[in-house]
């Protein structure tokens, strides 16, 4: 019981240094985009992308070997440090030989960024195992100040350097200040020095552990990065700056929410008796108090981007209200894959996900002499009909029943679209009267996004009954628990 009872705490306690690192990132984030140009941002933005696809290949599977191991010595830790480093080295040296194949037609100071960021996998390799221990150890405290510190002292001095005039290496610095960091604070916390102890026994282990996953991490990185690849090979660095800026509040409430409640809902419907419903609930909350959050983002674009990012990203507002017409359908179909893990469905899934990336890439193939605005509209189609896709399969093949859907989700999806009409009434008001004062507007965005919000509950809570009964129960037991922990 002390052992869960510290798990626990120690879960908690993280989850609220990362809401602080988040914050304390987005401020930097905001600071240098104010300070570099759309091109500075998207020459890094390009560069990063690679790189992060670089470490994809060379971390995924290891740091899950390792945590599932039932005990670990010194030779085993040797050999996963040995294998992830030679591995980062090698295929940082095949990208820098085959660099020209994605830089072509690109700026020279692109290509320089990308031969500079090389070295990163190299120096973060020795992170993964370190990080892995740590886990093990449930040293989550330690993990996530960390990266605290890391990502507040690498901010500041990549702020300073863009405020002095160095453009695009201003993120570079960013970016190895973090890294180096967080590799020093590793090395103080686990003290491990690494050894020349190889076991060829543990190596084809971790391989034969790690390739299958690896797969799976390689179709998912593409496929949530297939509108970045073909944004920036098509349309440019330029556009994909913009497209990272319009995405970027966006993607901070999917990984404070949807992202973070991924292994609570893993855990609490794998052990339900009834998992349809479990995941109805779960999809019905997630879309009814999420959903709009994301909705406003995008309606109320126009009051908040050019006063928090500055004006040169003007050119942002128009992509971030059209990416906004993705929100409900992305919120309901986000933990489409759960569903077919908890009922063991692992390999039709696999399937399942090579069909939609295939029909992504086709998508983009087939959209290249578009326009930029009108390509981001056509990706926003192919969301919505392949998350509607997902939605239909699930209740098709009755791993999620069509009464459940009907309990909990239409309410959830009802109530979004009393928000959309209420955010667009208001939004009318706001740019009609308070335009002229762009802080006030900003204000206003907040405080209507709230009145719609409760319009939408209120409405939703007296039209669908069994829907409002669920709420108000669930709410009581928050309540009651707060109350006896008190």
């Amino acid at each position: 019981m002390g052992k869960t009872s510290s798990v626990l705490n120690s879960s908690s306690w993280t989850l609220g240094v990362k809401f602080i690192e988040r914050g304390i990132s987005l401020i930097i984030y905001i600071m240098l985009a104010r300070f570099l140009s759309i091109e500075e941002f998207g020459v890094v933005a390009f560069a990063m992308l690679f790189l992060e696809f670089i470490t994809v290949i060379i971390s995924s599977g290891v740091k899950d070997f390792i945590l599932t191991r039932k005990e670990v010595n010194r030779i085993f830790i040797d050999t996963c440090t040995f294998s992830v480093v030679t591995v980062s080295i090698f295929v940082s040296l095949i990208f820098y030989l085959i660099m020209d194949l994605f830089f072509i037609g690109k700026s020279e100071l692109m290509q320089d960024v990308f031969k500079a960021l090389l070295l990163l996998p190299a120096i973060s390799s020795f992170n993964i195992v370190q990080t892995a221990l740590l886990q093990r150890n449930f040293s989550f405290k330690s993990l996530s100040l960390r990266n605290l510190i890391s990502t507040l002292v690498a901010g500041i001095i990549s702020v300073y350097c863009a405020f002095d005039g160095f453009g695009a290496w201003a993120l570079v610095i960013n970016q190895y200040c973090k890294v180096i960091i967080d590799t020093i604070i590793l090395q103080i916390i686990v003290k491990y020095k690494p050894g020349f102890s190889f076991s060829y026994k543990y190596f084809k282990e971790c391989y034969s552990f790690s390739i299958p996953l690896l797969v799976s991490e390689i179709m998912n990185f593409w496929s949530t990065r297939m509108m970045d690849l073909f944004v920036s090979i098509i349309h440019g660095a330029g556009s994909l700056a913009i497209l990272n800026i319009s995405r970027k509040f966006t993607r901070l409430v999917q990984q404070l929410s949807l992202t973070s409640l991924r292994p609570v809902v893993l855990s609490y419907s794998s052990k339900s008796e009834n998992k349809s419903q479990a995941f109805a609930k779960f999809i019905s909350y997630i879309t009814f108090f999420v959903a709009p959050v994301l909705i406003a983002i995008g309606v109320y674009a126009e009051f908040y981007v050019t006063t928090i990012f500055g004006t040169q990203w003007e050119p942002a507002i128009g992509i971030i209200e059209v990416l906004s017409f993705t929100a409900v359908a992305q919120c309901l179909s986000w933990y489409f894959g759960l569903i077919l893990i908890t009922k063991g469905k692992n390999l039709l899934l696999f399937k399942l996900n090579v069909v939609f990336t295939l029909i992504f890439f086709l998508a983009g193939l087939l959209s290249y002499k578009l326009e930029f605005y009108d390509y981001i509209i056509v990706q926003t189609i192919f969301i919505n009909l392949v998350s509607i896709y997902k939605i239909y399969f699930l209740v098709k093949n009755k791993y999620m029943l069509l009464s459940d859907f009907k309990a909990y989700i239409l309410p959830s999806v009802f109530s979004c679209f009393i928000f959309v009409f209420t955010s667009l009434v208001f939004k009318s008001i706001l740019g009609s009267y308070v335009s002229d004062s762009k802080w006030l507007s900003l204000g206003g965005s907040i405080f209507f996004s709230l009145a719609s919000f409760l319009i939408s509950f209120i409405i939703s809570m007296l039209v669908f009954k069994v829907f409002s009964r669920d709420i108000k129960d669930a709410l009581s037991r928050i309540a009651s628990k707060r109350k006896s922990e008190a």
